[in-house]
């Protein structure tokens, strides 16, 4: 058995309640908020861009700091089972998402990370990307989205139960730390 880390609130969606009422109902939520918005799958030429994203959000959140080593990145890039998305708005990258599956049937996908720059935190750009990982897990055949939310992190644990996250105790995902 893993043992928990205390300082997290586990929690998971399953998918077959994501309906597309659902998914439109989000979309046009934020629809009006972000402007000439992209989201891509991370290179390693991103490696720069991936770090200056994480400093940004994390700084900005009562998480506590684990800085990202360009080591760490380049070793999750040549992972197939991970992907960093990177949101760029208006020509600038503004947000990351790190994703991966569980195993190999890829039934489970992790939000292992998210982060946005602080001027467009709470703007619609979170969900975008959310979205955006959603779509990812979709094409893959997922059954379950699961991730972790720091306890002292309000915002984000908000951010999460709005789209329809609930918290859960039992230890069946094997997490990945980095």
């Amino acid at each position: 058995m893993v043992e928990r880390d205390a300082n997290f609130i586990q929690m998971r969606l399953y998918v077959k309640s994501i309906t597309p009422e659902f998914e439109k109902s989000l979309k046009e939520k934020i629809e009006h908020n972000i402007f000439q918005t992209n989201v891509r799958k991370a290179s390693e030429e991103d490696i720069d861009s991936l770090i200056h994203l994480h400093d940004l959000a994390w700084h900005s959140t009562p998480m506590p700091y684990r800085p990202l080593k360009k080591e760490s990145i380049m070793n999750l890039l040549n992972d197939s089972s991970f992907v960093f998305l990177i949101a760029k708005v208006k020509e600038e990258d503004s947000g990351f998402a790190l994703i991966y599956f569980t195993d190999e049937e890829r039934c489970i996908g992790i939000i292992a990370g998210m982060g946005i720059i602080p001027e467009l935190q709470r703007k619609g750009l979170g969900t975008f990307l959310g979205l955006a990982a959603w779509d990812y897990f979709k094409k893959n055949g997922v059954a379950e989205l699961c991730c972790k939310v720091y306890k002292e992190n309000k915002i984000s644990y908000n951010f999460i139960k709005g789209l329809h996250f609930e918290e859960y105790d039992d230890d069946f995902v094997q997490w990945k730390f980095f």
